[in-house]
């Protein structure tokens, strides 16, 4: 059964532009692929001011559908009067994995100390599934915490973890993706006081992501 959004505009109207019907679209007709990361979003820049709050509007008034990648563009949004109704949810969701989506949105707006509280819990969580799926979220902070993360899950108990992490490491250091890695985990177990080294998987995490 498809979601009946809270919608208060024509979507078709010639006054829109193409970047504002593009995140219409991903966001309110079709967002499987948009959860699946496979839509370019350049569409939250291209949109023009006014479009933006529109937009903004439309992801506040169905925020409490709770679902992923409404909480996602309010984040991206950056949009402060969401912020109300993503702490109640935040509050109102027990569940660890919604917490972090939740918890990201709001610190994409605010800067909210939550959110990494949230990521120094996902280092430690029981759940494998749960570490996998918010892989990615470690780089946000883009800060010695997120290496730091890095290093321990090259000892995490999970191979999958490992390998995306090794993956993602060597990534940093030859700006190339491949299934032989050129430094392994003995190398970064080794150097993970290397404050150089440090510095210089920050500066590529900046860049690269």
């Amino acid at each position: 059964m498809a979601t009946r959004y809270n919608i208060d505009i024509d979507p078709n109207s010639s006054d829109f532009s193409s970047a504002f019907k593009d995140f219409y679209s991903a966001h309110f007709i079709n967002s499987f692929a948009l959860t699946r990361g496979e839509v370019d979003t350049s569409f939250f820049i291209s949109m023009t001011a006014a479009e933006k709050e529109i937009a903004k509007r439309l992801i506040r008034q169905n925020l409490k559908l709770r679902q992923t990648h409404l909480f996602t563009a309010s984040g991206q949004l950056k949009d402060k009067e969401a912020l109300p109704i993503l702490y109640e949810q935040l509050q109102n969701n027990t569940d660890f994995s919604w917490q972090m989506t939740i918890g990201q949105a709001i610190w994409r707006i605010n800067g909210d100390e939550l959110y990494p509280k949230l990521l120094e819990q996902l280092k430690n969580h029981p759940s494998e599934i749960m570490r996998i799926a918010h892989f990615e979220q470690v780089l946000d902070l883009q800060n010695e915490q997120s290496i730091d993360t890095y290093f321990e899950y090259l000892n995490d108990s999970n191979r999958i973890i490992k390998s995306m992490t090794l993956s993602k490491l060597n990534f940093w250091l030859t700006g190339i993706h491949s299934d032989t890695f050129q430094f392994d985990n003995n190398y970064f177990f080794e150097n993970r006081n290397n404050k150089g080294l440090k510095e210089i998987l920050l500066e590529k995490l900046k860049v690269l992501g």
